[in-house]
C-alpha cells in the first residue's frame, strides 16, 4: 500500500490530529528511499479541504498512478482532548484500498501534543492485477506535535500486523505471502513563513516480511527503508 496515512505534514497547518483553518496544499518530492535507488522519484500532491467547523476532506494523487480520498472529523472532548476520525479510500495501477482511523490527541500545554489511536488497512496491493487478493493490516499509532522557537518538530511511530496474502493473478500465477509485522518512525521539521510552509521529513520503515512466492519461487519482497522527503504547504 501506499506508505502514507493521514500524515503529520506540519503542525501548523495540519496534521494528524489538528485539521487546517481552511484549506491546505501541499506539493513534497521524494529524493532518497529504496525507489530512488532504481530510478524512481515520486512527487505527491494534495489538498485539505475544511467543509464544516469539525469536518475536512482529503484529496491525494502522486505521478506513479495513486489516487486517493478521505474524510475526517474531529469530536472536541474537552479543552484539551480530542478524538479525530478519518476514513480514506485509495487506487493505483495495481490495487486498491480502504484505511480507517480513530486518533485521540491530548494537549499538554501550548507547544507540546500527545495522540495515540488505532488504524485498519484493506488493500489490494500485489506485484500483478490480482482475481481473488486481500491484506488486512492493524495499526497502533502514536506520537507527538511540538513547537520551538518557531519551529515545529512531529514525531508518528506506527506499528503494524499484516495477515499476509495469497491467491493468482489475471494469468494464472499462483503466489502467497506470510503474515508479517512492520514498524514505520517518521520525524517532520517544518518552519512556517507566512501561509507557506516548507518541510523536510524523514520515514524509516523496519519490516520482517517473508518474500512473496511466485509459484512457490522467492520474488519480490518489501524492505527495510529510509525515506527522504522535501515538502511545501500553502494555507489559505
Amino acid at each position: 500500500m501506499k506508505l502514507r496515512y493521514l500524515a503529520l505534514l506540519c503542525a501548523s497547518t495540519f496534521s494528524v490530529t489538528t485539521f487546517a483553518n481552511s484549506t491546505s496544499l501541499y506539493v513534497e518530492q521524494n529524493i532518497a528511499s529504496n525507489a530512488t535507488d532504481d530510478g524512481i522519484y515520486s512527487t505527491e500532491a494534495g489538498a485539505y479541504i475544511d467543509v464544516s467547523d469539525n469536518g475536512q476532506v482529503y484529496i491525494g494523487f502522486d505521478d506513479q498512478g495513486w489516487l486517493a480520498a478521505g474524510y475526517g472529523y474531529d469530536f472536541n472532548i474537552s479543552d484539551n482532548v480530542d478524538f479525530n476520525l478519518y476514513g480514506e479510500i485509495g487506487k493505483w495501477d495495481t490495487g486498491e484500498e480502504i484505511l480507517i482511523e480513530g486518533i485521540v490527541n491530548f494537549d499538554l500545554n501550548d507547544n507540546i501534543s500527545l495522540f495515540t489511536g488505532y488504524g485498519y488497512n484493506r488493500s489490494g496491493e500485489v506485484p500483478e492485477k490480482l482475481s481473488d487478493t486481500v491484506i488486512n493490516t492493524n495499526q497502533f499509532i502514536a506520537g507527538t506535535t511540538m513547537s520551538i522557537s518557531g519551529f515545529d518538530l512531529n514525531y508518528k511511530y506506527t506499528h503494524s500486523n499484516s495477515d499476509g496474502s495469497n491467491g493468482t493473478t489475471d494469468g494464472g500465477t499462483s503466489f502467497s505471502q506470510s503474515d508479517y509485522r512492520s514498524n514505520e518512525h517518521e520525524v517532520i521539521f517544518s518552519k512556517t513563513i507566512d501561509n507557506f510552509t516548507p518541510y523536510i521529513k524523514y520515514t524509516y520503515l523496519n519490516t520482517n516480511a517473508d518474500s512473496i512466492s511466485i509459484n512457490t519461487s522467492p520474488s519480490f519482497a518489501l524492505e527495510n527503508d529510509s525515506i527522504w522527503t522535501l515538502g511545501l504547504s500553502y494555507n489559505f
